[in-house]
């Protein structure tokens, strides 16, 4: 009865973690950059991209939206709809750490200020000089990048 107690528990938990999506069955949360279950520590991440504010704008916790186990911020309503249309677009990559970290094997907290898109991608880093570093060679990089993440969180890689 014990053993059973205990898997259920570990089962309950990792369902907890894991919150997959439609979009994305293998996500799992247990590896993001979180700060009280909020993403992107509180900025919109819709502002980022072209035509919704070409830059990094603080959320306003008032306007939110929780997807897939994180809960997002945005500056305006009209984000929040954008990103609620297609989320993984939005996303941070890497469950928003640091890409440079990422990319050498390791988890570095973000400054949510510096950042690179790459298509539909929102890489985050912990300074100018991590970004410069990943930007210069940023498609060898980013595929470091991928395969780390997809071999620590089991997430395959937003792309």
């Amino acid at each position: 009865m014990k053993l059973l107690t205990i898997i259920s528990f570990l089962l309950v938990a990792w369902q907890a973690t894991a919150a997959p999506t439609a979009e994305q069955p293998d996500r799992n949360v247990a590896f993001y950059n979180l700060e009280d279950g909020v993403g992107l520590k509180g900025f919109d991440p819709v502002g980022y991209f072209p035509g919704h504010g070409d830059a990094a704008i603080q959320g306003d916790p008032s306007i939110s939206a929780t997807y897939g186990g994180v809960v997002y911020y945005f500056s305006s309503q009209e984000n929040k709809e954008t990103f609620l249309g297609n989320p993984t677009k939005f996303e941070p990559t890497y469950g928003g750490w640091c890409a440079w970290g990422m990319a050498n094997e390791g988890y570095i907290d973000i400054s949510p200020m510096v950042y690179t898109l790459h298509g539909n991608r929102a890489h985050f880093f912990l300074s100018r000089g991590a970004k410069a570093r990943f930007d210069r060679d940023l498609l060898t990089r980013e595929a470091d990048a991928d395969v780390f993440w997809e071999s620590e969180s089991g997430e395959k890689p937003r792309l």
